[in-house]
């Protein structure tokens, strides 16, 4: 088969070609930084890929592109953090919506069959306590979350009346360790490593916020499954929820350390806007892709291989 993955040098474009490459898929990653692309594969040891330069908002660039008539496409690309989103708006539209919207609209001048997966987010759907469906209320409340909402719509919209076959994934909070430091579970983990090698404290912002973190390696064997079905839009989450003091005491337990004498909550990290619960309906959302499906890697067991990863390769 051949793939290809749209902004693959983040930690799904990563997990997908590892995952891919064993089933010896042919696979092609677009990149805006081919050389640093190139490097991180290469001291991945991820061989056999060949990536291509891309300006997701090129039309030309990508209906050359599609000409190599791939079997799946996979959405990948845009700016990801909620948060950066409402300092970067014109980025975080452009990368998750209008790259996304310039794809479909290839796929449908060309006429093509390929198979076209976006990569949605938990952050589409609106503040509730509620376990969360497909269908639930669609509300977001930051610029990422809207633009996510914009290319989920798009994606559905074509696949009805253009027959496109357009999927989307709703991902939740995802994690790895390729994984960027700048977000919260990591940088739970390096502050219990930089408390035990050196007393140093570490500031937060919010940590009673409930989510479910998914070990990204195992949504990428969801996404597997995901290929042969009819075009859909499928919630991959793990229904495992915890809050961020939970996942900060896991990290410091690691150490056998106190974490509150560490931790400083400091206001000026707050999010300007943020939800405080979010929780999927894994039964429900599970039936649709594999209901003997089960996730091995997540709260606890999750701090911890991160911890061992960072510790044994002197991450700090």
């Amino acid at each position: 088969m051949k793939c290809l993955i749209v902004g693959g040098s983040g930690q799904f474009g990563i997990c997908l070609s590892q995952l891919l490459l064993k089933k010896k898929y042919d696979i092609q990653i677009t990149t805006r930084s081919v050389f640093k692309t190139k490097k991180i594969l290469k001291d991945l040891n991820i061989n056999k890929v060949k990536v291509i330069y891309l300006n997701i908002l090129n039309k030309k660039q990508i209906l050359k592109i599609l000409k190599n008539e791939y079997d799946y496409i996979f959405y990948f690309a845009g700016q990801s953090s909620p948060s950066v989103s409402f300092k970067k708006k014109k980025q975080t539209f452009e990368s998750n919506y209008l790259g996304c919207k310039n794809f479909l609209e290839g796929l449908k001048k060309l006429n093509l069959k390929s198979k076209f997966f976006n990569a949605s987010s938990s952050e589409i759907f609106s503040d509730t306590k509620k376990r969360i469906t497909i269908n639930s209320k669609k509300k977001p409340i930051s610029p990422y979350g809207m633009a996510k909402l914009l290319s989920f719509n798009i994606t559905k919209k074509l696949r009805k009346i253009d027959d496109l076959n357009a999927y989307n994934f709703v991902f939740f909070n995802s994690e790895s360790t390729f994984r960027e430091k700048n977000y919260l579970i990591s940088k739970i983990c390096l502050a219990a490593i930089n408390a035990k090698n050196s007393n140093k404290k570490t500031d937060f912002g919010k940590l009673d916020v409930i989510r479910e973190w998914n070990w990204c390696k195992e949504q990428c064997h969801l996404i597997t499954k995901c290929l042969t079905k009819k075009p859909n839009d499928f919630i991959l989450s793990n229904g495992k929820e915890y809050s961020g003091y939970q996942m900060l005491n896991y990290a410091f337990q690691y150490f056998k350390l106190d974490y509150r004498k560490f931790v400083n909550i400091k206001e000026k990290y707050y999010r300007k806007k943020d939800f405080k619960f979010k929780k999927s309906d894994f039964k429900k959302n599970i039936k649709n892709i594999d209901p003997s499906w089960k996730p091995k890697i997540f709260g606890k067991k999750m701090i911890h291989k991160l911890i061992n990863y960072y510790v044994k390769n002197n991450i700090y």
